[in-house]
């Protein structure tokens, strides 16, 4: 008979936390806890009794407080039309619905600059032509041209069963967009609800967006305050426009979008249902009123123009995000965005994304993949946590609307936005393809070029919350470096062992700015030998890479003679320290190392090669 299995003494956390110190060289547990965007640590160990304490549980899926889910099954394929030709669009939705797709989400601007252009029955009925939308419900994103579009569908819709139809009408996401909101549109926007839920109880009136907040730089937790906030003065609205606290929560449907952290984006879906939750408790709901219904877009700040292939990856990572996270509805972009219109090749990508989350690895067969996980569930309730406390500041404002029309909430997002731009510039974040493994000379994927340009649009009014995306600083160097095709001569001093990894950090920083890099890959025999083969390229920019100690006996040397065989800027690798005095003396012009800001020192070296 076998021995028994003998487990052993219980873990001893204090030891095993010394034992990692340990591994860390002296270096603290804290260098080891990350940040989100809103200051949220990121611990690198989670235990029970991080959720244990927690005032809140998580539930059943599909049971309030419904942190684990409003639905059972899967979430709902929908994605989204812009091509301003509405008998183009007809096409690209007819062609969507064979591959699979199972809603449309039609992004209407009457004067088709920035969406399709309908601006009555006729082209609205081209743009729908032989859809069945009892099966293939329609969902409008119109912005001031909501109401009008609102009322051309609810005719089309006459006699129709609209199970999932969405008008979205939202006066406040215009004011976020916009910077504008007229006089009567809350009224208008609650009315048109109102009498939506009496005649078609099935579909929803209103769009609670919290999309502008994400894609003009905010953190997760502003995403889901400035939801909340709008969501309540919805509430408010519809109470005075005749509805019961259920009737108006029940027209109401949440857009979010969705980034590329996975854990950290359905966190925050399980932490918007939980503060909705919180809010119509507030409200007398009854318990099983209290879902949100969340429409997931996977986001567009993330996307990039440069190496837009790997935005199939991003656009990936944010659609699992949002499966895990509970989305009742999901759009995924297509990778083509940023640089125009999509091919019907882009299109099938971006549907196929989600068919092989459904079927390949059945996320639509499991309720709420990432509940139990105590990092998950910790994080969902930090959220939670912070997003209601910056609730109650937006509603100790007045509310949203007056949140946005004194500009508070556009100066914290902007903080919020400026301290990631600055993560990005330093690349303590990095975006792939552009800041961290850039390509140079790539090519660029097809696009529509009779579709309109992303994103498209005129200059955002001072108060809006313009959209941004992470990359376009850098996209921008790459830019304005493509017609000069500028090159920088390195200088390798001591053996490839000693150089290469400055030299690889060099030439990956320098392409980040669309600048090549010249000369062989090895060391020179000599600093003769150097100067010979500089003088031999034409280069007029140098680049010294070489260790710290031979730096000190060679660089004010080497730095000196490339001066004199006619380099107009000398750039070194590396940190100079006590010896930046004398090396600025003989003649290096520039350092840079890891931690620099890396979009300041490639405008400073754009400068240096003449790229304007």
């Amino acid at each position: 008979m076998s021995e028994p299995l003998h487990l052993g003494e219980p873990a001893d956390e204090a030891a095993w936390r010394a034992l990692l110190e340990q591994g860390l060289k002296g270096a603290k547990w804290e260098r080891l806890v990350g940040k989100t965007s809103d200051g949220i640590a990121l611990e690198p160990l989670y235990r029970e009794t991080d959720v244990a304490t927690s005032k809140d549980t998580s539930g059943f899926p599909g049971a309030a407080p419904f942190v684990r889910g409003a639905h059972q099954g899967a979430w709902l394929i929908r994605q989204a039309y812009a091509h301003p030709d509405p008998e183009k669009t007809n096409a690209a939705i007819l062609s969507d619905l064979a591959g699979g797709v199972g809603a449309i989400e039609l992004v209407i601007d009457p004067k088709g600059e920035h969406g399709v252009a309908i601006s009555n029955a006729s082209a609205l009925d081209i743009a729908l032509a032989n859809v069945i939308l009892e099966a293939a419900p329609v969902s409008l994103d119109a912005g001031a041209f909501g109401l009008q579009a609102a009322e051309l569908l609810a005719a089309k819709l006459r006699g129709v069963a609209a199970a999932g139809t969405a008008f979205n009408l939202d006066p406040i996401g215009v004011l976020m967009r916009d910077g504008a909101i007229g006089a009567g549109d809350m009224a208008s926007a609650t009315q048109f609800a109102a009498r939506v839920r009496k005649e078609l109880p099935a579909a929803t009136a209103i769009r609670v967006d919290g999309r502008p907040v994400h894609e003009a730089g905010g953190t997760e937790a502003q995403e889901i305050a400035a939801t909340l906030s709008s969501g309540i003065a919805y509430l408010r609205a519809l109470k005075e426009a005749g509805l019961s606290i259920e009737d108006s929560a029940a027209t109401l449907a949440f857009a979010i979008s969705i980034g590329p952290d996975v854990l950290i984006e359905s966190a925050k879906l399980r932490a918007l249902r939980l503060c909705w939750a919180r809010v119509l408790e507030a409200t007398g709901a009854a318990p099983t009123k209290r879902a949100a219904y969340i429409h997931a877009f996977t986001g567009a700040r993330m996307l990039t123009r440069q190496d837009a292939q790997t935005n199939i990856l991003r656009i990936t990572t944010a659609a699992f995000g949002a499966a895990i996270g509970g989305a009742d509805v999901l759009t995924t972009s297509n990778f083509t965005d940023a640089l125009g219109g999509p091919t019907p090749f882009a299109r099938r990508v971006a549907r196929n994304t989600q068919h092989v989350l459904l079927e390949e690895c059945r996320l639509g067969h499991v309720a709420d993949p990432a509940g139990g996980s105590w990092f998950v569930e910790k994080l969902t309730r930090d959220l939670a946590d912070k997003a209601w406390a910056l609730m109650q500041e937006i509603e100790a404002q007045g509310g949203m609307l007056a949140a946005l029309q004194s500009g508070s909430l556009q100066n914290a997002v902007a903080e919020a936005r400026t301290a990631r731009q600055r993560a990005i510039a330093t690349r303590r974040e990095t975006i792939t393809g552009v800041t961290d493994f850039p390509l140079l000379g790539g090519k660029a994927p097809e696009v529509d070029a009779s579709d309109r340009q992303f994103p498209a649009g005129k200059a955002a009014a001072a108060n809006a919350l313009a959209p941004i995306r992470w990359a376009e600083p850098f996209e921008n160097l790459c830019d304005r470096a493509a017609a000069a095709k500028p090159s920088v001569f390195f200088a390798n001093m001591a053996t490839l062992a000693e150089f290469g990894p400055r030299a690889q950090f060099s030439r990956n920083l320098l392409a980040v700015g669309g600048v090549a890099s010249i000369g062989p890959e090895e060391a020179y025999a000599s600093i003769d030998e150097l100067i010979d083969a500089f003088r031999a390229t034409g280069a007029k920019v140098a680049l010294i890479t070489g260790t710290d100690a031979y730096y000190a006996d060679h660089a004010e040397n080497a730095a000196q003679r490339l001066k004199a065989a006619g380099a107009l800027w000398v750039t070194l690798a590396g940190k100079p320290g006590e010896n930046e005095a004398k090396w600025r003396a003989a003649g290096v012009d520039q350092f840079v190392f890891v931690g620099v800001n890396v979009l300041k020192e490639l405008e400073t070296l754009h400068a240096a090669l003449g790229i304007t």
